[in-house]
């Protein structure tokens, strides 16, 4: 600690101050900080020892409150920035002496900085604190580093004053006649380092101030400050250099009797930058800001609040619609209804802290999608159609239809989606789900005149026949009430198959083509039909034959191989080599037997006297009780045709040829000797018709007529082999062990026992 001994003549140093002419104190004010300051300072530095009292002065403790900290540096500031413009400090002698701690005589920013420097010294280290003269020797002998954050305050004032001084110096008369004030403020941060900025030196040019006569003498003092990062101090006996963290350039001039004198100065105001609480909450974080909930589930996001050392860090969280979703104190989110709101999460003890949450809830049991197994429809006026509705996801709750036309003059729609025509034209039939109006899907409806056909219908869409055979598919103009069209036949290929302006189809070679339907007067009405053409299966005689003769019998035995060619691949070359079932094929009084089964179809034929007249005991006895099972299915099944004579048959199909010709009339009806009718094995149940396809009856008969004995005689996709169109109600009798084998091979009689079934 820095004691001075401030004796009598201290005082009457202060007394001699006061005591000044006029015209002196006047000259006194016009001159620098610098050596209005300095005089102050030496003049009470030299006072005697031989003082009348004692007075103890703590260097750098300027407000005398026992403590150095920012207090004292801010009232050295505030005495600096009177005296750089020419003002008096206010200071008392003592808070002078304890100012100036570099101890070169100046108050200004560098003991402010030096003040504060030590503040911060003092406030990190607790024990052994070197008193502030030692530390200020310290920090000049080895060169300070120091960190300041300021926010520089700059004031330049420039003053014009003419003055007169009497030669009796007894008046002084100034006139300021120019004064000008610009304050700039900028943050800034500097950092002092002597080992790495050289400060240049502060040029200080002074003429003595001699004491007011009646001649006329200038005093003019220039200093300059540039902005560096190093604080030093340099003295010698004609320079003074300082620099600090502020722009600063000062130059007076002061002329007696009649002068000019101006005055420019830079002041600095540092001030603390403010720190943040560590023990307060200032920002939040989550572990989600999005998240996606269905109705009645749930979900959380963590959260984290800092600075971790914050005291107070309870949350409150709130929902900006809670008829979506819901959060609770401890931030569990819980979907209420379908939608998107926000949930927030606040610091209790930092409102203004706060973090967001998008909350999207989703409704898994409401409808998404809408398919339709039509999306557009043609009707003729007075007729109705229909949409299947499909509502997606399958669990949805509520799968309740709105059903709307766009025109209900053109075609009506009712609740259940049955669509009505009502004139011709065209408009678009909306289905919308009732619980979700977002999700909808449309029709588009073409209403015809009545007796307009809009369609053609074939019994068949795909035929498979073989070579030198016939095939046909039946045509039916939609709607029904529509004018017949005439039809236009085409083949997409005429060497696979050709076909006849009847539509007959006739196998030329094997391959695949398509066959083509039109109408005559609207070629947009139309169909296809896929033909697929098979070569004739290979039948060989194996065996010559032998005949036995009865009295009354005449038996023929035949043995023949089918040959099924297989392909064996290998690197180098392709062998085939055909596997031979062996078939045996007998001819009993005008009828013959393959494998002892009795065959009548366009190959093999039964003469006109053949032994039968009704359906043979067992044939009728199995069908019986295949009807007795079906009824107690709630099945209704019955003999529509059984047995026919030979005569019978051929009138039936001469009627046909006469009907529809010969080609049509043999896809569908036998010729007299080649319908199994005449057997007594065959029978024809419920219509014979296609109104008998798809129905509970029919598929029925189809998995189950082999338990009874029975075939489906000529089944779909078979007609190449059979020689005759798909019939699913014609049935024949070949006992339950062979029907069953049959049945199980997936095979038709003909591929069975390897024959085939054409007219020669």
């Amino acid at each position: 600690m820095r004691v001075k001994k401030l004796i009598a003549s201290a005082l009457s140093f202060v007394l001699c101050i006061g005591n000044m002419t006029a015209a002196y104190a006047a000259a006194e004010t016009m001159q620098t900080t610098y050596v209005h300051t300095k005089k102050f300072i030496e003049t009470a530095a030299e006072s005697s020892d031989n003082s009348a009292s004692v007075v103890t002065i703590k260097l750098g403790d300027v407000n005398g409150d026992s403590f150095i900290d920012a207090a004292d540096a801010s009232a050295v500031l505030s005495a600096y920035a009177k005296l750089s413009i020419g003002a008096f400090s206010d200071f008392t002698l003592m808070q002078t002496v304890a100012s100036d701690v570099n101890k070169d005589s100046i108050i200004d920013a560098v003991d402010a900085s030096n003040i504060l420097s030590y503040y911060a010294y003092a406030s990190t280290l607790k024990t052994s604190l070197l008193p502030i003269e030692s530390f200020m020797k310290n920090k000049s002998e080895a060169g300070a580093t120091t960190t300041t954050t300021t926010i520089v305050t700059t004031i330049t004032t420039t003053t014009t004053a003419t003055a007169t001084m009497l030669a009796s110096a007894t008046k002084t008369s100034a006139t300021a006649a120019t004064t000008s004030i610009s304050n700039t403020v900028s943050p800034a941060t500097t950092t002092a380092s002597a080992t790495t900025t050289k400060a240049p030196a502060i040029e200080v040019t002074t003429t003595t101030v001699p004491k007011p006569t009646s001649t006329t003498s200038i005093i003019s003092t220039t200093s300059t400050i540039p902005i560096t990062s190093t604080t030093s101090t340099t003295s010698t006996t004609s320079t003074t250099s300082k620099t600090s963290a502020i722009p600063m350039t000062s130059t007076t001039s002061t002329k007696f009797t009649t002068s000019t004198a101006t005055t420019s100065t830079s002041t600095t105001i540092l001030s603390t930058t403010t720190t943040l609480d560590p023990k307060k909450v200032t920002e939040i974080k989550l572990s989600k800001t999005e998240i996606t909930l269905n109705v009645g589930g749930g979900d959380i996001s963590m959260v984290t609040m800092l600075p971790a050392t914050a005291a107070d860090k309870s949350e409150k969280w709130t929902s900006s619609d809670t008829s979506i979703a819901t959060v609770n104190f401890e931030g569990w989110i819980t979907g209420i209804s379908e939608g998107v709101c926000t949930v927030t999460v606040q610091s209790v003890s930092n409102p203004k802290v706060k973090s967001e949450i998008q909350v999207t809830v989703i409704d898994p049991t409401r409808v998404r999608e809408i398919k339709l197994s039509k999306n557009e429809m043609t009707l003729p006026v007075g007729s109705t159609d229909i949409s299947m509705v499909t509502m997606l996801p399958d669990n949805a709750a509520n799968k309740n239809e709105v059903w709307i036309s766009s025109d209900e003059n053109v075609a009506t729609v009712t609740e259940e989606g049955l669509v009505r025509g009502i004139s011709p034209g065209n408009c678009i039939v909306t289905v919308i789900s009732k619980s979700n109006p977002d999700i909808k899907a449309e029709i588009k409806v073409k209403v015809t005149d009545k007796n307009q056909p809009i369609s053609i219908s074939l019994s068949d869409y795909e035929l498979d026949i073989l070579t030198g055979t016939l095939g046909i598919s039946y045509v039916t103009t939609l709607p029904k009430t529509a004018v017949p069209i005439s039809e236009i036949w085409i083949s997409s290929d005429p060497s696979i198959a050709s076909v006849d302006k009847f539509g007959n189809i006739y196998g030329v070679s094997a391959g695949t083509c398509s066959i083509t339907v039109s109408s005559a007067d609207d070629p947009d009405i139309s169909a296809t039909i896929k033909v697929n053409v098979h070569n004739r299966p290979i039948i060989t005689s194996i065996a010559t034959t032998t005949t036995t003769s009865f009295t009354t019998t005449t038996t023929t035995t035949t043995i023949t191989t089918t040959a099924t060619t297989t392909s064996t691949t290998t690197t180098s070359s392709t062998t085939s080599k055909p596997a031979i079932t062996t078939h045996l094929i007998q001819s009993h009084n005008g009828a013959t037997y393959v494998d002892g089964i009795l065959i009548v179809n366009k190959t093999y034929s039964i003469a006109r006297d053949y032994p039968a007249d009704e359906l043979t005991a067992n044939t009728e006895e199995h069908f019986r009780l295949l009807q007795e099972d079906a009824a107690k299915l709630g099945l209704k099944i019955v003999c529509s045709s059984g047995f026919r004579s030979y005569d019978y048959q051929e009138e039936l199909y001469n009627n046909y040829v006469s009907t529809d010709g010969v080609l049509a009339a043999d896809t569908y009806s036998a010729r007299a000797g080649h319908s199994e009718h005449q057997t007594g094995l065959a029978i024809d149940v419920n219509s014979i018709s296609d109104d008998f396809i798809g129905t509970a009856e029919c598929e029925w008969l189809e998995k189950n007529a082999h338990k009874y004995g029975f075939i489906i005689r000529y089944p779909k996709g078979k007609e190449a082999f059979t020689g005759f169109r798909y019939e699913p109600w014609h049935i024949r009798f070949l006992g339950v062990e062979t029907a069953t084998k049959v049945y199980e091979s997936g095979l038709c009689l003909e591929e069975y026992l390897g024959i085939d079934s054409y007219y020669h």
